[in-house]
This record gives structure tokens, C-alpha cells and sequence, in this order.
């Protein structure tokens, strides 16, 4: 079976909580042992179940393995500041503000994963993400590229210059 090279995903869904906030020292029932998790009414899971459930439209009958070029774009709805005085709006602007991209990627390549959608986020060798407030937000894109050639093949080497 012969999967596609390139995969591109867009959902309709505000960004993710910030995934760090999520994270609680727990206890297990039987055992009484502690580890590190989500709460099961946190924010980050109701996030985390509903982006899963949009995944479920489009995940593959095989999990895409490695390696793999993952892309990552966060879409914002735009702000009243972004509107202009003569009723247009800015069409999108970069956010520099929290959350950081670093957290709210984690929850994307872990629903990834558990959706069945790529093999393991171990596979992923290229990693871009972006957020920003768009005209067309809120929304998630996701782009995932099989890599099937090194792409430092063709590039020119510098040569050491004599001394």
C-alpha cells in the first residue's frame, strides 16, 4: 500500500491549552503509587479528545511512519485591536505572546500519536511550528511530509580555506 507523501490537515478548532499547566503529580488507585499526568476533566484532555475525534476523519488505514517532516500552524481569531477604523481588519499578525509554541505542539503530536495517525513522534526529524492571529482563525493546520531523501545531499559543503 502505497501512503501519500504529503498530508495536510486543517481543523477548525481553537489552539490548544497550554500543555505544561496540565500536568499534576498523581496517584494510582490500586497501587497508590505516584505519576506525573493529566487530570481526566482538564482542559488539555477535553482539548486533546476533541482535536482526536476531527483526526478520526482523516487518519489513514496505517499509521505514516518515519522519518518525517511534521508542520505545525496555529491560527488565533483576530482581536478587536486588529480591526481598522474603516471596518477591515489586519489579515494576520504574529503572536508573541503565550502560550509557547514548544508546549502547545506537544499536544498535537501526542494526539498524533494516540489517534494512530503517525507511528510515534520519535519518527518526526523535522520540526516547524507557527502561531499567529488570522482572519480565517481559530484553526490548527497540521503538514506532514515523508521524508524519503537526505536533504543535506545537494548542498554545497564549504571547503576549508588554507591557513
Amino acid at each position: 500500500m502505497s501512503l501519500p507523501k504529503i498530508v495536510n490537515i486543517r481543523v477548525p478548532i481553537e489552539p490548544p491549552p497550554t500543555h505544561q499547566a496540565a500536568l499534576r503529580i498523581l496517584k494510582n488507585k490500586s497501587s497508590g503509587k505516584q505519576f506525573v499526568g493529566k487530570m481526566a476533566n482538564s482542559k488539555a484532555t477535553q482539548w486533546m479528545k476533541m482535536f482526536q475525534s476531527w483526526l478520526v476523519k482523516w487518519t489513514p488505514p496505517e499509521p505514516i511512519g518515519g522519518p518525517l517532516r511534521v508542520s505545525v500552524n496555529f491560527g488565533y481569531a483576530l482581536l478587536k485591536r486588529h480591526r481598522k477604523p474603516n471596518g477591515g481588519a489586519t489579515v494576520f499578525e504574529a503572536k508573541v505572546t503565550r502560550p509557547d509554541c514548544d508546549n502547545l505542539v506537544k499536544m498535537v503530536l501526542d494526539c498524533l500519536v494516540k489517534s494512530n495517525y503517525i507511528v510515534d513522534d520519535s519518527n518526526i526529524v523535522s520540526l516547524s511550528v507557527s502561531k499567529w492571529f488570522h482572519h480565517k482563525g481559530p484553526f490548527v493546520d497540521v503538514i506532514i511530509t515523508v521524508e524519503s531523501e537526505n536533504p543535506w545531499a545537494n548542498l554545497d559543503h564549504p571547503t576549508p580555506q588554507p591557513e
